[in-house]
Parts: structure tokens; C-alpha cells; sequence
């Protein structure tokens, strides 16, 4: 009886571990859809992602290449903002890091292949087996009745 309970409680972890790497898995799977051309405007918000500076930021920094006054700058900034019109000393920043920025942005996910992740979900398996062994030899002998606790099985009946 407690055997079966114990198995039970086994598969359970064991389903519920399987379900959590699925389901993680499932998360960080990235749409590979090529016929979405990809925008100047997303690659704006993943240099603003991966770097934490300000869009305004970004378009003074790839104006220093192009030597364009802050007046200009401002200027493109504001109609960017009204617009989304991207000037073109941006739009070659960007075509020129398009490589670095995609391989650094891959980076900043969560994947299942994150050491930080595996070691998430080795621990929550040591736990689950490791509380099924823990409740099976020490905990459930103590709460049994003592005639169940003294029968033995010595073999096949």
C-alpha cells in the first residue's frame, strides 16, 4: 500500500518536472518566421534593451560617425517620435552592428541551455526525489501503526 503511495508520489514529481522543462521550453521558443522583415524601429528597442541607454542616447551616439549637429539631432529625434521616421545616419548604424546586436540580444534570453536554469531545475529535482526518499524512510515509518511497521516481506509469497 505504501509502496504505491510512495510510487504515486514519485510519478507526480516526475510529471510535474517534465511539465515545468516542457513548459519552459515552450516560452523561450522564438517565432522563426522569416517572412516578417525585421524593422529599424525593433532594432532600436533591442539596442535600448541590450544597453539600457535611451533612444535619444542612441541617436546621438550614431551621429557622432556622421559628424551631425546636436540641432539636427534633436530635430530627427522629434520627428522620430511624431513619425517614426529614422534618419539615415541611424539606419546605418544599425545595418552596420545588425549582426552584433541580433547575437547579443540572443543572449539576453532565457533559455533552456541557461546555466542558471539547468541548476534551477537539478535542485527542484533533487528536492522532489530527494522528499519522496525523505518521506519514505523516515517519515512514514514513525506514523505508522506499530503492528504494520513490524510485518517484513522476506520474499515472493
Amino acid at each position: 500500500m505504501f509502496d504505491q503511495i510512495i510510487d504515486a508520489i514519485g510519478a507526480v514529481c516526475a510529471v510535474l518536472l517534465v511539465w515545468c522543462l516542457v513548459r519552459g521550453y515552450l516560452r523561450n521558443l522564438k517565432p522563426t518566421n522569416r517572412a516578417d522583415p525585421i524593422s529599424i524601429e525593433d532594432y532600436l528597442q533591442k539596442i535600448t534593451h541590450i544597453t539600457g541607454f535611451s533612444t535619444y542616447e542612441i541617436f546621438r551616439r550614431s551621429a557622432e560617425d556622421w559628424h551631425v549637429s546636436a540641432d539636427r539631432i534633436d530635430r530627427d529625434f522629434r520627428k522620430y517620435l511624431s513619425s517614426l521616421t529614422v534618419p539615415y545616419y541611424v539606419k546605418d548604424f544599425v545595418r552596420r552592428g545588425q549582426k552584433h546586436i541580433d547575437e547579443l540580444y540572443l543572449g539576453k534570453g532565457r533559455y533552456l541551455a541557461d546555466k542558471r536554469l539547468l541548476v534551477f531545475y537539478a535542485a527542484l529535482l533533487l528536492l522532489f526525489w530527494g522528499g519522496a526518499v525523505f518521506l519514505s524512510l523516515y517519515v512514514f515509518p514513525h506514523i505508522l501503526p506499530g503492528d504494520i511497521r513490524n510485518i517484513r516481506v522476506v520474499g515472493p509469497p
